[in-house]
Formats: structure tokens, C-alpha cells, sequence
């Protein structure tokens, strides 16, 4: 018997699990993160990334306060370090912030050294504007860019005191030739109760970046969302404590 396709095939097999767990954002089979409760119970969480961003997070809080809503942002580093003010805009307005690496690195291809570093660094322009980190169970929050772990990256996320936080509704508002009808076309099929909903305030690519169709969708979402019966949306610390999650 050859044993060469055996072998191809549990590398094929291995390759598949590992891209799984290091890509899906509800996948848990590298380590436990945060995703919701996807498709039960009625509480929702708003979350932002790559902000903030001057030209339409200001916007995006006026959108979140007209409905009475609380979100949590996960600010990249070197933007908290570049608007100070308006990172402490976002959390004097009560929301949650959370770290999103220093300059947004896809943290599976770099050494644990690296990511304490970003890590470290974001924490510590977010403190200097003077803003608390939000946190849950003892342990600040953390969203991988992209999504993307390994069981070595949340090794050293639990190591520096972070949860991971992913998502279980992916929106695309970062995609090319995306429109605010595109957005609320994927909401509605995706939202089910329970989500964490994924959005951006902002770029990696540089700051001022358009997220006018993400801020609009955000009008349409709590329009909508907020007048059925039995959803309410609420920060990730908020829905970790009302649902019961143990971090591992």
C-alpha cells in the first residue's frame, strides 16, 4: 500500500484545519475567543475597527447617541497616538476601547516579541489620552487584525491580559466597490440575535479614510434592528457578563 497519498492527504486535511481555525472568525479550534452567541439570544454588539479616524468617527458618535446605543472600538495604535482627543471623545460618550495592535499587523507572521510590542504600544497610547481600556473577566480586549490567530498568538495574548474578541457578522464594508445597500443587504441575511457585528471607522491605510457607507449603515441597522422585539445592543464587556462566556 502507498503511503504517499495517506500523507498528502493528512497534510491537505492539516492545512485545511489550521487555515479554518486561523481565519474564521468563530472558529475556536486554536484557542477561545469571543464571538457572541450567533443565532441566539437578543443582544447585539456594534463593534468598530481601525479607528479613530477624524473624518467619520465624529459622525459615527452622533449616529450612536441619536439611537442611545453603546459600541465598542478597537483602535489601532498609532491612530489613538495621532488623535487623543478624539479617542477620549469615543469614550467619554461610553464606549468600550479595545486594542487593535499598534500598526495593524497580521499577527500570525510575527514572533511573540512583535506582538508584545504592538500590543504594549497601543495600550500605551490609548492610556496616554487618558482613556481606560475596556475590559472583561479581568482581561482587556483585544480584536486580531484580520481576524487572523494561531494557538501561539492568543498564547500571548493571554500572557499580556487580553481576551481575543472576533465576530460572527461580517459586513464587508471595507470591501472594493462596497455601497451602504450592499452592507444592509448582508445584515439582513446575516443577522440572527446574538451577533457581534464586525464595521470600521477607520483604515489601516491612513487616516481620513471614507467610511461613509459604514456610519450609514450603522443609522439603518439600529433603525431597523432596534424596533423589533426582543434585541438590544450592548459593548462587548457588557454581553460577555450577560451571557456567561469563561475566557479559558
Amino acid at each position: 500500500m502507498r503511503k504517499w497519498p495517506l500523507v498528502a492527504g493528512a497534510l491537505a486535511g492539516g492545512g485545511a484545519y489550521a487555515l479554518y481555525n486561523g481565519q474564521t472568525p468563530t472558529a475556536q479550534g486554536f484557542g477561545k475567543t469571543f464571538r457572541g452567541t450567533p443565532g441566539h439570544g437578543g443582544l447585539m454588539a456594534l463593534t468598530y475597527d481601525d479607528g479613530p479616524n477624524t473624518a467619520w468617527t465624529p459622525a459615527l458618535l452622533e449616529v450612536l447617541a441619536e439611537h442611545d446605543v453603546k459600541a465598542t472600538f478597537f483602535a489601532i495604535g498609532r491612530y489613538a497616538e495621532q488623535e487623543p482627543g478624539l479617542l477620549r471623545e469615543v469614550a467619554a460618550a461610553g464606549h468600550a476601547i479595545g486594542n487593535h495592535t499598534y500598526s495593524h499587523v497580521s499577527m500570525p507572521l510575527h514572533t511573540g516579541e512583535t506582538i508584545r510590542r504592538e500590543l504594549r504600544a497601543t495600550s500605551a497610547a490609548i492610556e496616554a489620552a487618558g482613556v481606560e481600556p475596556a475590559s472583561a473577566q479581568g482581561r482587556r480586549l483585544m480584536r486580531p487584525p484580520y481576524g487572523h490567530r494561531r494557538p501561539g498568538t492568543l498564547q500571548v495574548l493571554r500572557e499580556e491580559g487580553y481576551l481575543a474578541v472576533t465576530w460572527s457578522v461580517t459586513l464587508w464594508d471595507w470591501s472594493r466597490g462596497v455601497t451602504t445597500e450592499k452592507i444592509m443587504h448582508k445584515a439582513e441575511r446575516q443577522i440572527r440575535g446574538g451577533d457581534v457585528i464586525l464595521l470600521h471607522d477607520g483604515c489601516d491605510v491612513a487616516m481620513g479614510y471614507d467610511r461613509s457607507h459604514s456610519v450609514e449603515a450603522t443609522q439603518q441597522i439600529l433603525a431597523r434592528w432596534k424596533e423589533r422585539e426582543g434585541y438590544a445592543f450592548v459593548t462587548i464587556p457588557e454581553m460577555i457578563e450577560a451571557t456567561g462566556f469563561e475566557a479559558a
